[in-house]
């Protein structure tokens, strides 16, 4: 049995390596303009725990927006709420799961190609949850030799950047602030998103693709610290895990791949603050994800190796088999999955509530935060049909194992294996022997 107060008030809470984002969440740097960045998956997409994170975020460094958004429905996925966009003319779009013809895609993950005559529509609604402003600017890939997109709607061009290789920012001020944005391709480009320009306050930029993986960034990686470079953020959160869970990974060269990845991040961004999360508890269409322990593990000691900080959304939500509990509590949505709105707004408050708790900045919103979590928090769990999974796993050994390479491979030590079964001998391991880890 567990109570939130367990959960949420002590060590689950708590960001290990905090030193990591401590000298990017001060007070003093949040009255002035901040930038995060939230790299994920589907969770992230969705944008409703990234989103309680930046209302939180935001009550303490003022509203500064929420960066480049892109129009995910035309791609056949989902979002941003508030939007209802169209295309007239021809085009098509890439991810960084899908691109058959390997076209450049930036950190949002996604790309729409346009025709040349194709008018692109993008209409904010009043559920919209982003900051308008006057002043907003496009980002377009294309040979920059001439004008690649003309304003369909009242406004001016009031600059052209480039960024990057054939990476433009068009900027563009109207004489009010526009419900609808609409421009027209002059000649073949592609849309990488679009932002309303904030002068000041705390911008909150989500880049959640549906169904990605860490490892999917690593072949975009020279657009991606382009762009990192050209935004500066002062943070970057990156939530991955639940994907590669429900497959089976080579922890090994998973854990180089990535930590090769934050390592260039690094020498590019020497003084950015990266906090680095893991896979919640999910059961996917009631499966259970075979790789989830050795996944977070993985992602603890990939923090470690980069001196990013890490925290534990899994142990937060009570740890393994937890799942059952919040989709008793109505805090999930039938795919077992995805969290509803409820469990996705939870999620974010507890987020928040480590990184103010572990900054040591703004007190009252932390006590305010804190009520919520244990409020909402389910109160009990009992776990009958969730088998223990690490009580459970078993490696057969293959010829030419050792200990060594076995505990590599699967995220563990050698010490834990010969304790789990009582391993005298390190070298004594025969080929077809079946080791609990």
């Amino acid at each position: 049995m567990f109570n939130a107060q367990d959960s949420v008030g002590f060590k689950s809470i708590a960001i290990e390596r905090p030193e990591a984002i401590t000298h990017a969440l001060i007070t003093e740097r949040l009255s002035k303009p901040y930038k995060v960045l939230h790299f994920g998956d589907s969770h992230i997409q969705g944008d409703r725990i990234s989103g309680e994170i930046r209302n939180n975020m935001q009550a303490i460094g003022g509203n500064g927006g929420s960066g480049l958004i892109f129009p995910y429905a035309l791609c056949k996925s989902f979002g941003p709420v508030g939007t209802n966009s169209t295309i007239s003319g021809t085009y098509s779009y890439s991810t960084i799961l899908k691109n058959p013809l390997h076209k450049r895609i930036g950190l949002l993950g996604y790309e729409l190609s346009l025709t040349n005559g194709a008018v692109f529509n993008m209409e904010f609604t009043d559920q919209f949850k982003g900051k308008r402003t006057k002043k907003f600017s496009v980002l377009i890939f294309g040979k920059p030799d001439t004008v690649a997109i003309s304003l369909e709607i009242p406004g001016e061009l009031t600059s052209r950047l480039p960024i990057g290789e054939q990476l433009t920012q068009y900027t563009f001020e109207c004489n009010e602030i526009p419900s609808i944005i609409k421009f027209k391709a002059l000649k073949d480009c592609s849309f990488w998103g679009m932002e309303f320009i904030q002068e000041e306050g705390l911008t909150y930029q989500q880049c959640g693709v549906v169904g990605a993986q860490f490892t999917h960034l690593i072949a975009y990686q020279k657009e991606i610290i382009e762009m990192l470079q050209w935004q500066k953020p002062n943070l970057l959160v990156f939530s991955y895990g639940t994907n590669e869970s429900y497959g089976t990974i080579d922890s090994t060269k998973y854990e180089a791949q990535v930590s090769a990845f934050l390592h260039a991040v690094k020498i590019a961004l020497p003084n950015v603050g990266i906090l680095i999360t893991n896979a919640p508890d999910t059961r996917s269409a009631g499966k259970i994800p075979k790789s989830e322990l050795l996944v977070n593990r993985c992602l603890n000691r990939i923090a470690e190796k980069s001196a990013s900080a890490y925290f534990d959304v899994n142990a937060s939500m009570g740890g393994w088999g937890s799942q059952i509990a919040w989709q008793t509590e109505d805090l999930f949505l039938k795919d077992r999955l995805h969290f509803n709105k409820k469990g996705a707004t939870l999620i974010g408050q507890i987020m928040s509530y480590a990184i103010f708790s572990t900054c040591q900045i703004a007190p009252n919103e932390q006590s305010i935060l804190l009520k919520k979590i244990i409020d909402s928090f389910p109160k009990s769990k009992e776990i009958h049909d969730v088998p223990n999974q690490e009580k459970t796993r078993y490696y057969t050994v293959k010829k030419g194992d050792t200990l060594s390479s076995i505990a590599k491979n699967l995220g563990t030590t050698v010490a834990s294996i010969r304790a789990l079964n009582n391993i005298d001998d390190p070298n004594a391991i025969k080929t077809g022997q079946k080791l609990r880890y």
